[in-house]
């Protein structure tokens, strides 16, 4: 097979692979009970979502009634989803706000190179990947 289109091929299936697991999360992220359930788990009193993309303001919407969700993170400092009413900060906001919450990153590709920047100043057991958040085990 020619180089060329094995890296389409490669390149598709990453894309595919990143793509359901961003449905099946956002189904999780339906459960209402199972969204309490992990929160209980995990101890999550404040928070922060990392990742102002579709999966950051679902996990916002599903957890804004149970916990003090303290704003969406995003490099750009923004959302990339017309939503009003949810605060959005950047990574040095981050930086400047951080005490000691737990912080759930959304961002799929992303996410090695988002927990190594955060474990720079935040304790790797309050860093969680979505993932994590609604099927790990603790």
């Amino acid at each position: 097979m020619d180089k060329e289109l094995e890296k389409i091929f490669d390149y598709y299936a990453e894309d595919y692979k990143i793509q359901f697991f961003n449905y099946k999360m956002m189904g999780k992220l339906l459960e209402t009970e199972n969204v309490k359930k992990r929160i209980e788990i995990y101890n999550i009193r404040d928070l922060y979502v990392y990742g102002g993309g579709y999966l950051g303001v679902q996990l916002y919407n599903a957890v804004k009634d149970f916990v003090s969700v303290k704003a969406i993170v995003d490099k750009s400092g923004g959302l990339s989803v017309d939503v009003q009413g949810i605060k959005s900060i950047s990574f040095d906001g981050l930086k400047e706000n951080y005490i000691d919450e737990k912080i759930i990153i959304t961002p799929v590709k992303y996410y090695k190179e988002i927990k190594k920047d955060l474990e720079q100043f935040i304790d790797k057991r309050n860093i969680l990947f979505l993932g994590e958040f609604l099927e790990g085990i603790v």
